[in-house]
């Protein structure tokens, strides 16, 4: 088992450099409750960097510790791995809190962290900020952040509490915010993004391409998954795992489609101007799903898990009728704004 270091306050290798604010986010990740959280975070400290000292702790649930690819992340966003470890998630949780500073700012990403956790996070450091998009607790942090076309009055909160929330204020990593390129429209997609999650926890990439395959033979898919989902290969099937975002970024600025769950990468697509068509298979992009739908942001592919028929009927449908433009944000702006609290927090 990999040995457990803990960070100590005052210690040489836990100094802010250059004297900034120390931001710690933590999201934890895995092959069971997927990447998004601890990607979007990655994203985040990408934002604050030249502001803030940023460190990002993590509970890979199926290591122990941070992968290399997520060290990869890291250092590509301008962070640094904070070196806590824990066998479970009550021993992590116990050795973050023993890490923290009294002047850091602290950021949580995941569903969950309880009103107790915050409440003893919240404690020990300058300011909480927890980003959500269940909310189905209450919450005690200082900022409340969600990707959700969600408001304040969806969430249980402080009277102190601040909220920031909107498809518009997504985390995005910086090879999404550089110019598009002009973008061509077929009358029937040629080539396909295809990405099911990182985890893709009820297989539904094949499926996926089983429908897509039946309604265009000739398609190409660019398929992006995680290290341990098991895809089909055939001609035609380009199988992506654990890339960065640059090559993301090339995947969709070739594509004519964009096939995803309503979560932060139809976000990225919509930062390419990628057409796109969604679905959802779990709670927290149920909101997100029907928000893009009522808003004619993405063609509607319902509750994936109905089945292969269901997709098909529904592909094909969209297709018939025309998948819509995407909608287009200032995530540039945004982003801007969002350094701007955060810099408020530390007064």
């Amino acid at each position: 088992m990999k040995s457990m270091s803990i960070m100590r306050p005052g210690s040489q290798t836990e100094q802010s450099s250059a004297g900034r604010r120390r931001v710690v986010l933590r999201a934890d990740a895995g092959s069971q409750i997927g990447y998004g959280h601890f990607v979007r975070t990655v994203a985040l400290a990408a934002y604050l960097r030249h502001d803030f000292d940023c460190v990002i702790a993590t509970r890979n649930t199926d290591l122990g510790h941070p992968s290399e690819w997520q060290h990869s992340l890291v250092a590509e966003a301008g962070a640094r791995v904070l070196p806590v470890y824990g066998s479970g998630l009550s021993e992590f949780d116990a050795r973050f809190i023993a890490s923290l500073h009294p002047e850091d700012l602290v950021v949580l990403d995941n569903y969950y962290f309880t009103t107790e956790y915050q409440r003893d996070v919240r404690s020990r450091v300058k300011a909480l900020v927890c980003i959500d998009d269940m909310h189905d607790r209450h919450f005690v942090a200082d900022l409340v952040l969600t990707v959700c076309p969600l408001t304040r009055s969806d969430f249980s909160l402080e009277d102190y509490t601040r909220f920031y929330g909107g498809v518009d204020r997504a985390f995005l990593r910086e090879p999404f915010l550089d110019p598009v390129p002009h973008r061509e429209r077929p009358a029937l997609p040629r080539r396909v993004a295809l990405a099911m999650g990182g985890a893709d926890p009820m297989h539904l990439t094949d499926t996926v391409i089983a429908a897509l395959r039946s309604i265009l033979p000739d398609v190409e898919v660019d398929v992006i998954v995680g290290q341990s989902v098991a895809v089909d290969a055939s001609a035609g099937i380009r199988i992506w795992r654990q890339i960065d975002a640059g090559r993301i970024v090339d995947i969709f600025d070739h594509a004519d489609l964009g096939i995803f769950p309503a979560s932060t990468v139809c976000v990225e697509a919509f930062s390419r101007r990628l057409p796109v068509a969604a679905g959802y298979y779990v709670d927290n992009q149920k909101d997100f799903y029907r928000h893009g739908v009522s808003q004619g942001w993405f063609a509607p592919l319902g509750w994936l898990p109905d089945g292969g028929e269901q997709i098909e009927h529904r592909l094909r449908h969209a297709l018939r009728h025309g998948i819509p433009t995407p909608p287009s944000f200032d995530f540039p702006r945004r982003r801007h704004e969002l350094v701007h609290i955060f810099k408020e927090l530390c007064v």
